[in-house]
Formats: structure tokens, C-alpha cells, sequence
């Protein structure tokens, strides 16, 4: 007989990435905004300073947008990609925002999400339901 047993690992997480849709043009975000793509906005965010990698220094940038369990969030650790959260609410506990439907991000000019936690929760990110 076999069973299956589930263990607590611990798993270094490094970076989150978040591929949000701009779903209302520039009325969610302006066609210019760095790291922009078409109708999607991408980031690859350090978990724990909140640095975004390949943010233009110098740029300062903020959003409010509505994503509508549309969102795809990513951890990712040193030997690759540790959990996904796909089309599902916004896990607030690492990115900032409201209701479970929107992210808010303050973005200074070195490319740091000033309203970043100082301790984000990545329970969102574990469970039986999760990848």
C-alpha cells in the first residue's frame, strides 16, 4: 500500500512577477508606462526590497487598477518558479492593493514600490489548489 504524505518545506523565495491586464487603455495606465507591453503590464518585483527589475532610474510611476481575477503572479526562487496564482484575487499579501481585485503600486525613482510590505505573506501563494 502507498500513501501520500504532504511535507512542510521551506523554499527560498526571491521575486515575485506580476503580469497584470490593462484592460481600459490608457484610462488604467498610460500607453507610455514602463514595462508595459500592448494591454499587459509585466514586473519582476525582488520579494523583499520591492525593487522592480529593468524600472528606467530617474522614472517615478503610480497605478490603481482593476484586474478582475484576471492577473497571473508568480514566485519565483533561485532554481525557478516556486508557486503561481492565475486568474484568481490579487494576493494581497505580497502585492498592494484592495478588495482582492485591485493592485495600487507607488513606484519612486529608483524603481522601489514605496508601498510595498515590509513583510509580505505568501499564504495565497500555498495550499492544495495552488501550482
Amino acid at each position: 500500500m502507498k500513501a501520500t504524505v504532504s511535507r512542510i518545506t521551506e523554499i527560498e523565495v526571491t521575486h515575485v512577477v506580476m503580469e497584470l491586464p490593462v484592460r481600459y487603455g490608457d484610462e488604467d495606465m498610460p500607453f507610455d508606462f514602463p514595462l508595459r507591453d500592448g494591454d499587459t503590464w509585466s514586473a519582476k518585483v525582488n520579494i523583499d526590497t520591492g525593487e522592480i527589475e529593468g524600472w528606467p532610474k530617474g522614472r517615478t510611476g503610480e497605478f490603481y487598477m482593476k484586474v478582475c481575477d484576471s492577473g497571473v503572479y508568480t514566485l519565483l526562487g533561485p532554481d525557478g518558479v516556486v508557486a503561481k496564482v492565475e486568474n484568481d484575487y490579487v494576493p494581497h499579501g505580497v502585492i498592494p492593493g484592495q478588495y482582492g481585485d485591485y493592485v495600487s503600486l507607488d513606484i519612486d525613482a529608483a524603481g522601489i514600490i514605496t508601498n510595498w510590505p515590509d513583510d509580505p505573506d505568501l499564504s495565497a501563494f500555498i495550499g492544495d489548489h495552488r501550482s
